[in-house]
């Protein structure tokens, strides 16, 4: 097999493992897509604005329904939750997700 193809399944199966590892596996690709730019574009705080994400290069393929949907769904799940006291589109990081 081409070494850069051999690499890419190496790099491929680590990552599904970690993921695995970490509970992501249990989230829809687009989940783990949005939760990873969070995890990119979050200040120091945790906080995050969905405008500012939805400018990320890992989620340009999203469509702004689909963007929107994730977004609650990852707040539904835990992962994520409105900023109290800021703007409407401000949002915190949740460290310890309840499962």
């Amino acid at each position: 097999m081409n070494s850069k193809l051999q690499s890419f399944l190496e790099i491929k199966k680590l990552l599904m493992l970690m993921e695995a590892d970490l509970g992501f596996d249990q989230l829809k690709q687009d989940e783990r897509d949005l939760l990873a730019a969070i995890l990119d574009i979050q200040g120091d705080d945790g906080s995050f604005e969905s405008e500012a994400l939805k400018d990320h290069n890992l989620l340009l393929k999203l469509s702004p329904a689909t963007f929107f949907r994730t977004l609650r769904a990852l707040q539904e799940k835990g992962y994520i939750a409105k900023s109290e006291g800021r703007r409407r589109n401000s949002y915190v990081l949740i460290s310890q997700p309840t499962p």
